[in-house]
């Protein structure tokens, strides 16, 4: 362990009691994780032993085990929870740092814990993933103590990152994909973690996730074990991580609830909080990109077969919202070859947006949407009117009276029929500019909305409704200052950011 009151090697800050390798805490993040990454210590991880250790339970100095593994030097103590202890150690022919994990004594004198020990460390040594913590070996000592020799993460866990130092999202979104990869490669195996958490994140100083403690492992291949080895009602894992099949039927679960799971790690990463009760979704909480909610809450959802399926679908969904984040956006063609001002340019050319959009520029660009399809299909209605009123026209008003309408002359009629035509026009274009997001469509949209209301009383019936109506909402939507914004910045691509999607109700727990 670091001495405390020497400094960071790197920024010159005190170092914690549980520093590594005399570097602070977020210094050891800089150093591996990229853009500024940076409870219970994780078997194979050096960090602060949190987590309380079974009752009765007081773990061995290391040089008590000396005498029971002659072929290990015991270095230290790392940390003890409920399932043990463990310690750093060094194997003495092969120079090789491990972790030594043991188990309280008395534990291995139960034949059926003994039969259940054997099980979980022979599914771990099936697991042999960059993911994933190696088990170099198991067994029982003389004295009857159960031990794993396992392969050392020389870095922290997740727990011990996030109590240091809050997580960006982007941060988040560079350890969960990780963390999919060891789950994917366990779960094509057969073997579900069930006990997905901080704790058992672990992080090496170069970034890398590494998943530890599968010892609450249920093999799926052997289903008859289920009643053997873990007894009826039996629930294993941390409660606020749980799924609810963990809890309602122990018996049924499968590797889904590994992906609840690490629904409930990433919430907490995005968000400092874990999702109890009704949450709101990440993007209310944080400033974060909206399609994360669905990704999230998809991961929640307390039917299994509404959540993801397989954690590649994750990984796969996270990557490409990662992604599509640190691309840059191309800078937009000039619609034209010849050069003009520059005012008149922007005018025309709107600005890329390199940001989510907020609760409630979502909320207005929802409504410039909905103004745009109303002024096209009015458009389109106007020049079919107008058209008609042509024909009316150039007839000489024979057909406006045969079908009950009035049309004074047929050079007024003409006119009128134009005049129709014309704001009909006049509204396609405006429909077309609020749906590509042209700032001039906000000036002209204003413009129309004002000539909806001074042209309302030359209307008949319930057309008075309809123009006073179309231009208040007109006026109401572009008004707005989030409207402004948005019509001056080139909008988000329609996968992107949007509406708020409320596709699957918010678990409850």
């Amino acid at each position: 362990m670091s001495d405390p009151t020497k400094p960071c090697s790197q920024c010159g800050d005190p170092l914690p009691g549980d520093a590594l390798q005399g570097l602070c805490p977020k210094c050891l993040m800089k150093m591996g994780l990229p853009s500024d990454l940076g409870g219970e210590t994780a078997p194979g991880s050096r960090g602060a032993p949190s987590g309380a250790a079974m009752p009765g339970f007081v773990p061995p100095a290391p040089g008590q085990l000396a005498e029971q593994f002659p072929n290990l030097e015991i270095l230290e103590l790392l940390g003890a929870g409920g399932m043990g202890a463990v310690y750093k150690a060094r194997q003495k022919h092969l120079d090789r740092l491990v972790a030594l994990k043991i188990l309280p004594p008395g534990t291995g004198e139960d034949p059926a814990f003994a039969e259940r020990f054997t099980r979980e460390a022979r599914s771990l040594a099936r697991l042999n993933h960059p993911r994933i913590v190696g088990v170099y070996d198991f067994g029982r000592t003389a004295s009857g103590l159960c031990y794993f020799l396992m392969e050392y993460v020389d870095g922290t866990d997740l727990r011990h990152v996030m109590h240091t130092e809050r997580l960006t999202p982007n941060e988040a979104l560079t350890i969960v994909p990780q963390i999919c990869e060891a789950l994917q490669y366990a779960h094509d195996q057969g073997i579900v973690h069930r006990d997905i958490k901080p704790e058992n994140i672990l992080l090496d100083k170069a970034g890398n996730v590494k998943i530890a403690d599968f010892g609450l492992a249920k093999l799926l291949q052997s289903p008859g074990d289920i009643y053997t080895l873990t007894q009826t009602r039996q629930r294993m894992g941390t409660p606020h991580y749980m799924a609810p099949e963990q809890i309602e039927h122990p018996q049924s679960v499968d590797h889904r609830a590994d992906i609840y799971s690490l629904g409930v790690v990433f919430y907490e990463m995005l968000t400092g909080e874990l999702p109890l009760g009704r949450f709101a979704p990440p993007s209310h909480k944080i400033h974060v990109d909206v399609r994360l909610d669905d990704v999230v809450l998809r991961s929640l959802e307390k039917e299994p077969q509404r959540r993801y399926q397989h954690a590649s679908e994750v990984k796969t969904e996270v990557d490409s919202i990662r992604t599509e984040a640190a691309a840059p956006r191309p800078a937009a063609r000039p619609a034209v070859s010849i050069a003009i001002p520059e005012k008149l340019a922007t005018a025309f050319t709107p600005t890329p947006l390199n940001r989510p959009l907020t609760a409630e520029e979502q909320r207005i660009d929802g409504h410039i949407r909905i103004l745009a399809i109303i002024r096209i299909v009015f458009g389109i209605i106007g020049i079919v009117f107008g058209m008609l009123f042509m024909l009316f026209a150039m007839t000489g008003g024979a057909l406006s009276r045969q079908f009950g309408l009035f049309v004074a002359l047929t050079v007024g009629g003409f006119l009128f029929a134009m005049l129709i035509s014309g704001f009909a026009i006049l509204d396609v274009v405006l429909g077309a500019g609020l749906n590509k997001r042209r700032p001039w469509a906000r000036t002209l949209g204003l413009v129309v909305g004002v000539l909806d209301l001074v042209t309302a009383p030359m209307s008949k019936n319930i057309f008075i409704l309809i123009d006073i109506a179309l231009g208040i909402y007109t006026l109401w939507v572009l008004t707005r200052p989030e409207a402004a914004g948005l019509l001056s910045v080139e909008a988000a691509p329609r996968g992107g950011p949007s509406p708020q999607p409320q596709p699957h109700p918010q678990p409850q727990q």
